[in-house]
């Protein structure tokens, strides 16, 4: 791959900032791409470029990863800070991606955007009917949850736990599967701003200063958003580790035993930050309602 010879896991695990402008970068070109060749399918297509184009490097730092919990006689507290740094590389990609689909979202002509943000507008719209469905007058009277904090808690944590499961279940079986999964995300949340940016268009007539505005505006995101986040990239790292240990037989020696114990405190880092995300979300609805 050509990524992978300009820059390497190695690198990357040393200066995680530079994924922040890759995944502006494969995200722009793989938009692009995918609407040339397959228009009809570009808004999937485009996401499909990014995995396929980062899968290689993400890996790499997985065999890394694993080499150093293989390495390690037990579990150790620094654990969370040597996987802090793909926590880093995933966060920064993650920021890139949102980026980067909020501008091109807000700068293609109306023709195009329809076309390559299809799929992502369709998310959208079924999220704002389940939300009218859930919340507001509907939900006090005849909701699945009413004002309920328990019930509206244990709903928005089970939805989040499946897509955790999702994430550690595409990294262990595709390497570095989450990938695609967290490009997905990024991309609706970019739709989301990019949606801002054109209001804010209307109101300000500079591009520029209408995208910072529509970023900014997105930080609104961040209360709930950010643990949420944080939970999928600790469940991407440890399905990955336990992947590469498969795949290099680590699972007849006593290496495994030493791997699995980190992954499932991983997991059990990454249930943590769902739980705080989730009981954040569940204030936020109540206040809504």
């Amino acid at each position: 791959m050509v990524l992978e010879s300009l820059v390497s896991g190695k690198e990357l695990m040393k200066h995680p900032l530079v994924m922040l402008f890759i995944a502006i970068l494969i995200s722009s070109a793989g938009l692009w791409v995918a609407y040339f060749t397959f228009p009809g399918s570009s808004s999937i297509l485009g996401i499909a470029f990014v995995t396929i184009a980062l899968v290689p490097v993400m890996h790499s730092i997985f065999v890394k990863e694993e080499a150093i919990e293989a390495e390690s006689d037990s579990w150790t507290p620094n654990f969370i800070e040597r996987h802090f740094t793909v926590v880093k590389i995933y966060a920064w990609f993650f920021i890139g991606l949102i980026l980067s689909y909020a501008f091109w979202y807000a700068f293609l002509p109306g023709e195009v955007r329809d076309v390559v943000f299809e799929e992502q507008e369709n998310a959208l719209g079924g999220i704002e009917r389940l939300k009218g469905k859930m919340t507001g007058d509907f939900a006090m009277e005849s909701g699945p949850c009413k004002s309920n904090f328990v019930c509206w808690f244990w709903l928005i944590f089970y939805n989040n736990s499946f897509v955790l499961l999702l994430s550690v279940l595409f990294s262990f079986i595709y390497g570095a599967g989450a990938v695609f999964l967290i490009g997905w995300n990024a991309s609706v949340i970019g739709v989301v701003i990019g949606k801002d940016v054109l209001q804010q268009m209307i109101l300000q007539g500079n591009f520029a200063q209408a995208f910072l505005t529509g970023v900014y505006n997105g930080l609104g995101l961040l209360p709930h958003g950010l643990p949420e986040a944080l939970g999928y990239f600790f469940g991407a790292i440890a399905g990955g580790i336990i992947g590469v240990a498969v795949i290099k037989e680590k699972h007849r020696t006593h290496e495994f035993a030493v791997i699995a114990k980190d992954a499932i405190v991983t997991l059990l880092l990454a249930l943590a930050f769902l739980f705080v995300g989730a009981l954040i979300e569940t204030w936020i609805i109540l206040q809504a309602i």
